[in-house]
């Protein structure tokens, strides 16, 4: 998933921008004078042609105005293909997860892309930038982080002894890229005593395996997506298949999407069809003014993505029934947003799953890209996606069936306050018929949390991510065991204040 606000401009940019193009009074009300003694003083001209085409915006041939000035009067010679990306940039990003890369950037996209699917030199964490360092959330199995014992959970304060405290991630990578087999060593923090460890791993080639699986007691398998990468779905598979050999039938599987922030849309279709059979609407998308809808259905080619390199994965699957009929519960939180959220809701929304935890973050939109002439890049959001039963998610996500906490004792006003999709702004200009239509639910959710910021509320009780995942601490997947053996499930009192509001739904297209 794209970080939320990632293409928003500050409020404060805003207002720099608007000073320094507004004129000082004294010099506006001294050109207004010289203006109405020149048009007293000499004969009125013809107006002049536009040195524009006529299918330009106005704006446009201002922009082009603006740069002629510069380039002839500005105190220094400015590099005006620079000065015009950056201006792109910012005009883009504020429009709800959009971007412009320049022919660099987006070379160096290209690349990153390709190091995502063929593997590129790493240790295999996963992590969190705060302010004290660099907090793991996953590990990669079979990596060498994982050979050499590291968790999540653990802090790395420290790469080679360089300090990871207010790092950005520009210098992450820095520190943190090198050869294969060439040494890397991390200083963490473990644990509630803040254990201080030294580790020297190797680095190896890393390929993205999203997927991991365990059998718990009971003949439970319990398996868990971080994130939805092209190769997600025969990774899943492959996963999954050599958990169900190692022992007795499979009676039940939990798929846990917490803290997956998304990925490849089509890869989420993917597992929806693995778990919901062929001829299923897994997602309907509208596009352009909300007028146009797209049925998007658990069917081949539906799915497809380059990786797979046209070779359907669920064909060899179509006649093991266990995957279609296997009891399953989806564990889902604020952080499981964009394919995340949507795999929850179709599952749900189909009859084949039933949904735990807390309501996810509510992204709800899909995007799109394509390269210009001059090798630029522009990415930017074509359509709301809609569930199977014709309710959007963005602003609103997707509310589980067991609303259960992170923790026994969460503290579910604060857990359900912690920002979502609902609380980034929208530019005004983005949406002339709606301009922000959560604009009044962000300004109640602030309120709530100004009141809670001065009662000065336990932050461990509230704080997100689960970190426990799939073990004896996990209490959402406690919950989720007890669901499946018929036992209570021990769900959380919640204020209906704080949970998302019911959305508008619409009747979809046949």
């Amino acid at each position: 998933m794209a970080e939320p606000g990632e293409f928003s401009l500050p409020a404060a940019e805003r207002q720099i921008i608007q000073a320094a193009i507004a004129p000082p009074s004294r010099l506006g009300s001294t050109l207004a004078a010289l203006l109405a003694t020149l048009a007293f003083s000499t004969p009125a001209l013809a107006a002049e042609p536009s040195p524009c085409p006529p299918d330009w915006e106005a704006q446009i041939c201002e922009l082009k105005s603006v740069v002629e000035i510069l380039k002839k009067d500005h105190l220094t010679e400015i590099d005006v293909p620079a000065f015009l990306d950056e201006t792109i940039r910012l005009g883009v990003k504020t429009l709800p997860y959009a971007g412009f890369l320049n022919a660099a950037e987006q070379q160096e996209r290209v690349k990153k892309d390709e190091r995502a699917r063929n593997g590129a030199p790493g240790i295999g964490i996963i992590f969190e930038t705060l302010a004290d360092g660099l907090h793991i959330i996953d590990v990669v199995p079979d990596a060498p982080a994982a050979q050499a014992g590291i968790r999540n959970g653990d802090v790395v304060v420290a790469m080679d002894g360089n300090s990871m405290a207010g790092i950005n991630n520009a210098d992450i990578a820095k520190y943190a890229g090198g050869d294969v087999g060439t040494p890397l060593k991390l200083t963490l923090l473990r644990g509630a005593k803040q254990q201080r460890l030294e580790f020297t791993l190797l680095r190896a080639i890393i390929k993205q395996r999203p997927a991991s699986a365990k059998r718990l007691p009971g003949d439970i398998l319990y398996t868990r997506m971080s994130s939805f990468p092209e190769p997600a779905i025969g990774d899943y598979i492959d996963t999954v298949q050599a958990a169900r050999k190692d022992g007795a039938p499979v009676k039940a599987v939990i798929l846990d999407l917490r803290l997956n922030g998304g990925g490849a849309l089509n890869a989420s279709i993917g597992i929806i069809g693995l778990f919901t059979g062929r001829n299923k609407t897994a997602m309907v998308t509208l596009q352009r003014d909300d007028k146009i809808q797209h049925r998007i259905s658990t069917n081949w080619p539906d799915y497809d993505l380059p990786v797979l390199k046209g070779q359907d994965p669920l064909a060899p699957l179509e006649s093991d029934d266990w995957w279609r009929s296997v009891p399953l519960i989806v564990l889902i939180d604020g952080q499981s947003a964009s394919a995340a959220e949507a795999t929850a809701a179709a599952l749900k929304d189909l009859g084949r799953a039933r949904l735990l935890g807390t309501p996810t973050y509510g992204k709800g939109m899909a995007q799109t890209g394509v390269g210009t002439r001059d090798g630029t890049y522009l990415g930017w959001t074509y359509a709301r996606n809609l569930r199977p039963n014709g309710c959007p998610m963005e602003g609103y996500g997707v509310v589980p069936d067991w609303i259960v906490g992170p923790r026994k004792d969460a503290d579910m006003e604060g857990v359900l306050l912690l920002y979502r999709e609902v609380d980034i702004p929208r530019a005004p200009y983005a949406n002339k018929p709606n301009p922000d239509p959560f604009a009044d639910v962000r300004k109640e959710r602030q309120h709530w949390r100004d009141r809670r910021a001065s009662a000065k509320p336990d932050p461990l009780k509230s704080a997100l991510p689960q970190k426990e995942f799939g073990s004896a601490k996990d209490w959402q997947l406690q919950q989720a065991l007890n669901a499946l053996a018929g036992r209570p499930v021990q769900t959380a009192s919640v204020n209906p204040l704080f949970m998302p509001a019911q959305p508008a739904c619409i009747k979809l297209d046949q």
